[in-house]
């Protein structure tokens, strides 16, 4: 798709613009507040959409929403650059990928956990030890809470899925029971 091709060049070359781990990480929160800008306020989406619109008038609003949240210049002026070439819109994808680029140079990876539960945080801290060592990278965790699991936890991490809840279990014999049935 256009929209991963893109976001994926600019996250990576936005990623090559800086060196420093600090400002990575600030880049980061740069463009997840614009783009939560953009989609906190309907018009937004639709002002940079409209054909009829200027760029200038576009920049102007662009260097204003950046100015506003503290954006730092490297994310500033890459929001510039979609803005004239008419990517802006495709913010979300930049974001998503540029994550992805950010957690990989800093050694890290995110787990996504759902739960029945809340967790405690004596499981969360046992949780992230357990994946620290079997992954060997920093573990980022955001949970959560789905009452239908019953019990039990599913943890994504990337594309993967590990389901050890009580659901999953009743729907894997249920289907062993309706396959003996049939046999």
């Amino acid at each position: 798709m256009l929209e991963n091709q893109v976001g994926k060049r600019y996250a990576e070359a936005l990623s090559g613009n800086i060196s420093d781990t600090g400002a990575l990480e600030k880049a980061l929160q740069d463009l997840q507040a614009f783009d939560a800008a953009i989609k906190g306020e309907n018009e937004l989406a639709r002002f940079f959409d409209h054909p009829s619109i200027s760029t200038e008038k576009k920049k102007n609003v662009v260097q204003d929403i950046c100015s506003r949240l503290g954006i730092e210049d490297k994310v500033s002026n890459m929001m510039i650059l979609l803005n004239e070439r008419g990517k802006i819109l495709f913010l979300e994808k930049i974001v998503e990928y540029f994550e992805y680029v950010v957690d990989r140079r800093l050694n890290r990876t995110r787990v996504h956990v759902t739960s029945a539960h809340p967790l405690t945080a004596e499981n969360m801290d046992r949780l992230k030890a357990a994946l620290n060592k079997i992954l060997e990278k920093t573990i980022l965790i955001d949970t959560e809470v789905d009452e239908s699991l019953i019990g039990g936890i599913m943890l994504r991490i990337g594309d993967q899925v590990a389901d050890d809840t009580i659901r999953n279990r009743l729907e894997i014999l249920k289907r062993l029971i309706e396959k003996e049935e049939v046999a």
